[in-house]
């Protein structure tokens, strides 16, 4: 909180209040930016926009599936990238067409992998865009 701020902070306001709301403010505080509770009550007090961050695990399992995800099409892209080094470096025809064939496979492989993310964000989305 900024000097000048604290400064104007010169009276003093005493309260009780039940077990319950005091738990409440404490969860309260704990998901909000107010490193006090008295600043956060404060913040109530005042009628100031209050910021509270909410974790939703769900969510860590959707991120760890797209991290595989990227982790798998990050490794064809590299294979593919190897096969046509191989097509550009190779003279024989009957080579070059079973590289193009190999390409063709990690192409395929992508397109499942798009097919996935596709299915994993497509819940998402719908859960997000529904408000």
């Amino acid at each position: 909180m900024p000097e000048d701020k604290i400064n104007n902070l010169t009276r003093r306001v005493e309260s009780r209040i039940s077990e319950t709301k005091f738990q409440e403010l404490l969860t309260i505080l704990s998901q909000s930016q107010n490193q006090t509770m008295s600043s956060l009550i404060r913040d109530i007090l005042c009628k100031q926009k209050l910021v509270v961050t909410t974790y939703d695990k769900s969510l860590d399992v959707f991120l760890e599936k797209l991290s595989l995800i990227h982790q798998e099409i990050n490794a064809i892209g590299v294979n593919a990238n190897q096969v046509v080094r191989v097509f550009h470096k190779t003279g024989d025809l009957s080579k070059k067409l079973a590289l193009a064939k190999k390409l063709a496979n990690n192409l395929n492989e992508v397109l499942k992998k798009q097919e996935q993310l596709k299915n994993i964000v497509s819940p998402l989305l719908d859960k997000w865009l529904r408000k």
